[in-house]
C-alpha cells in the first residue's frame, strides 16, 4: 500500500474515534508526567528543608536523592511498560477486523490487569532497553574516538574516517530503535511467542520495511511536534503505523501459508508440517472467524 493510501485509510479508521485514539496514544506518557511532577515536588521539599543541596541533584552524591531517583525509576518502569503494551494492543485491534464496526473491543482494564500481559510487558521493556544500549555502544565508542582525534591530531584523513564511522554507528542505532519501536505491536499480534523471540523476529520483520515507516514519521513530524496540532495528527500517525504493521503481518502470514501448503504437497509426513501452523497470529484467527 502506498503512503498516501495508507494515510487515507487510517483516517477512515479514525472516524468517530479520534479523541479516544488520542487518549490511547498518550497512555504511556501519563506515568512519565505524573511521576516526574511528584519527583520534582519531593526534590523541592528536600532542598527547602536543607536535606539536599541543588548541586547534589546532578552529582548523585546524596543517598537520599539516589534513593528517590531509583524508587521512581522502578515505579515508572512498572507502570509505563504495561501501558505501552495496552496502547499497542488497542491500536492493533482498531486496525484489525475494521470491516466490523460494531465489534466489541477488549476492555483496557482487562488487558492491563492480565498477569501474563503484565510480566510480558516488563520483559519487553527490559529486552528493548538492553538491545538499545548494546546498539548504542559502537556509536559511543566512535564518538569518543572522534572527539579524541579532533583534539589530539592534525591528520584530516583519520578524523574524517572517524566521523564517518560515528555517523554509520548512529544510523545503525536509529535503525535498531525504529525496529524496537514496533516490538509492542508485534507482541500484540503474536501473544504466544516469547518476548525474546519477538524482539529477534522484529529485526527480520523490519527488513526492507524501514524506509516506508521513516517516510511516515517524516510526513507527520512537524504536525505531531507542534502542541496545537498534535491532538489531531498524533492519532493519525499511530493508526497509520499500526495499520502498516498489521498489513505486513498479514503479508507474512500469507507467505507462510503458501510455504506450508507447498510443503504439505511434497512432504511424506504432513503432521510435522502442520505443526508450523501454530506460528500464525491470534489476530489472524480472529479475523477469519
Amino acid at each position: 500500500m502506498k503512503l498516501h493510501e495508507l494515510i487515507k485509510y487510517s483516517k477512515a479508521l479514525l472516524k468517530y474515534k479520534r479523541i479516544g485514539t488520542f487518549i490511547i496514544c498518550l497512555l504511556p506518557v501519563f506515568p512519565e508526567i505524573f511521576f516526574r511532577c511528584i519527583e520534582a515536588t519531593i526534590y523541592s521539599m528536600l532542598i527547602y528543608i536543607g536535606e539536599v543541596q541543588p548541586i547534589q541533584l546532578f552529582s548523585g552524591e546524596n543517598p537520599v536523592q539516589i534513593t528517590v531517583a531509583v524508587s521512581f525509576m522502578v515505579i515508572h518502569w512498572l507502570t509505563s511498560a504495561p501501558l505501552i503494551y495496552v496502547s499497542a494492543y488497542r491500536l492493533c485491534e482498531i486496525c484489525y477486523d475494521n470491516d466490523k464496526p460494531n465489534r466489541n473491543l477488549t476492555l483496557l482494564s482487562e488487558i492491563f490487569v492480565n498477569r501474563r500481559n503484565f510480566f510480558r510487558s516488563l520483559a519487553l521493556s527490559f529486552w528493548t532497553k538492553i538491545t538499545g544500549i548494546l546498539a548504542l555502544i559502537p556509536a559511543g565508542i566512535c564518538g569518543f574516538m572522534t572527539y579524541y582525534l579532533i583534539m589530539n591530531t592534525d591528520d584530516l584523513f583519520i578524523v574524517v574516517q572517524a566521523v564517518v564511522f560515528t555517523i554509520l554507528s548512529l544510523y545503525f542505532w536509529l535503525n535498531v530503535r525504529l525496529t524496537l519501536f514496533v516490538v509492542p505491536f508485534l507482541m500484540a499480534h503474536f501473544p504466544q511467542k516469547s518476548v525474546f523471540r519477538t524482539v529477534l523476529y522484529a529485526f527480520r520483520f523490519m527488513r526492507g520495511r524501514r524506509n516506508g515507516m521513516i517516510k511516515l514519521f517524516i510526513t507527520y513530524f512537524f504536525p505531531v511536534v507542534i502542541p496545537l496540532t498534535s491532538p489531531y495528527f498524533l492519532p493519525e500517525l499511530m493508526t497509520a503505523l499500526s495499520l502498516s504493521i498489521s498489513i505486513y503481518v498479514r503479508e507474512d502470514d500469507y507467505s507462510e501459508r503458501i510455504k506450508i501448503n507447498r510443503k504439505l504437497k511434497t512432504s511424506a509426513d504432513p503432521a510435522k508440517v502442520s505443526y508450523g501452523k501454530k506460528r500464525f497470529t491470534a489476530f489472524t484467527h480472529q479475523t477469519e472467524t
